[in-house]
């Protein structure tokens, strides 16, 4: 029986020393593309944690006991290396996986009441190069077809400019900030390829509409919540004292730094970076207050632009969060507002790289 139980403990100290070799040799290449010293700095902390270790196997084994005090501090080292090797790459491999597995899609929708037909293409405003060709590649199909385009894009009032920074755009610019996650994280903003329909713009201005809202708009809006909603209020007087005036100056610390990393690291960083935007876009909470303004308020003028229009097809690019609301105001303007079509994009991946060989 004693025998039995031996041999179970050899298998299963292989298969776990399996586990952990395999688990570190992935481990590795993310260690050193982080840098040398992360891997130099595991292996002392390894060194140290070991001692204790060790010497607590081998009061509890007696297995342990009868082997140099050498070879198990140098099996316990290792085996603590490759636990912590895991440990500290399993964060970006989740990330990765996790975008692999649940990527962030957004909808493309035919709406009709019968009369107008409203295409709406749910947009993201960091995204893949793919993604937003194929969106423009649309937009161009669809004004040959007698399309008139609906942009997204708040418009800038003098008056409301500086509060729309601080209030809602979380310091500095807007599309600056964007530009800088999507570089942090290997993506594009989604402005870099409308410039693709500019001569179409210059040609036909009427068929190009900035169908949104100004920033004194959000402005009043906002301040008309704070007055006839208390939970609005309440909300902006919390996010009055969280209020953070040195975010633009953290986005450049971030850019500052993003462009000393090695190529190594800006691969990480993008890695994770993706990872953690799908995370936070899939378990988006719509029950934010501050929809009420970004979401609802924006919603209604839309719809009400749509239902004013003398145009009877409409292709719409706004954020895909913005379609749900859209259809119920629509419906509140005309009942016989219904989705014909749906089907949904992907808007995320990792970047291909590819090669080849000149013969």
């Amino acid at each position: 029986m004693k025998g039995s139980t031996e041999v179970w403990l050899i298998r299963l100290s292989a298969i776990l020393w399996f586990l952990l070799l395999v688990g570190m040799l992935l481990s590795l290449p993310i260690l050193f593309d982080v840098g040398g010293w992360a891997v130099l700095g595991l292996a002392v902390l390894a060194g140290v944690l070991a001692l204790p270790v060790a010497w607590s196997l081998r009061r509890l084994f007696s297995r342990q006991r009868s082997q140099p005090w050498r070879a198990s501090l140098l099996k316990t080292a290792l085996a603590t290396f490759a636990l912590l090797s895991i440990l500290a790459a399993a964060p970006i491999y989740f990330l990765a996986f996790n975008a692999a597995l649940r990527p962030v899609t957004v909808p493309l929708a035919t709406l009709s009441n019968g009369k107008k037909t409203v295409v709406f293409q749910g947009m993201m405003h960091i995204g893949t190069e793919s993604f937003y060709k194929g969106v423009v590649y649309d937009l161009e199909r669809a004004l040959t077809e007698g399309y008139v385009l609906f942009y997204e894009g708040v418009q800038p009032d003098p008056s409301a400019d500086a509060w729309f920074s601080q209030t809602l755009a979380g310091g500095g610019d807007l599309s600056a900030n964007y530009t800088a996650l999507g570089k942090a994280c290997g993506l594009d903003f989604q402005l870099n390829y409308f410039t693709l329909l500019d001569v179409d713009k210059a040609a036909h201005p009427e068929r190009h509409v900035t169908a949104d809202v100004t920033t004194a708009d959000m402005k009043r809006e906002y301040e008309r919540l704070v007055r006839t909603d208390p939970a609005f209020a309440a909300y902006a007087r919390s996010a009055e004292v969280k209020k953070d005036e040195a975010t633009g100056s953290n986005i450049a610390k971030a850019l500052a730094w993003l462009d000393r990393a090695t190529p190594g690291q800006q691969v990480l960083i993008g890695t994770a970076c993706r990872g953690v935007l799908n995370i936070v876009t899939v378990n988006d909470d719509e029950s934010d207050p501050i929809n009420k303004v970004v979401l609802d308020y924006r919603n209604r003028e839309l719809a009400a632009r749509i239902a004013q229009s003398p145009a009877n097809k409409i292709y719409v690019t706004y954020g895909a969060g913005h379609l749900p609301g859209l259809l119920r105001d629509l419906k509140a303007l005309d009942p016989a507002w219904e989705i014909k079509s749906l089907k949904w994009e992907r808007t995320i991946d990792s970047p291909e790289t590819l090669s080849g060989r000149l013969k």
